[in-house]
């Protein structure tokens, strides 16, 4: 049982690690868009416009990315955990 309490926490570590990665990077990233546009001076209110949409995507990206991680593991790990469960059953 215990294997597969550590198999199932295996599947979704890798995606939630990647989703944070990228939606860390990606306001990170739109912060420095939103400092262009309001903090800093001269002609960079367009350019931080630029800067903050790709912030923004990166966002946006952050959970689609975890659930194709997460689908990718289950499927690379599900005869490992299915095996596991009919043993458990016998």
């Amino acid at each position: 049982m215990e294997r597969l309490r550590r198999l199932d926490k295996s599947v979704t570590k890798p995606g939630t690690v990647a989703a944070l990665i990228v939606g860390i990077i990606g306001s990170l990233v739109m912060g420095t868009g939103m400092s262009m546009c309001m903090a800093w001076g001269g002609n960079l209110f367009i350019p931080g416009i630029a800067v903050g949409i790709v912030g923004m995507i990166g966002i946006i990206c952050a959970y689609p990315l975890y659930n194709a991680v997460t689908k990718r593991q289950r499927t690379k790990l599900a005869p490992e955990i299915i095996r596991l469960s009919n043993e458990l059953m016998k």
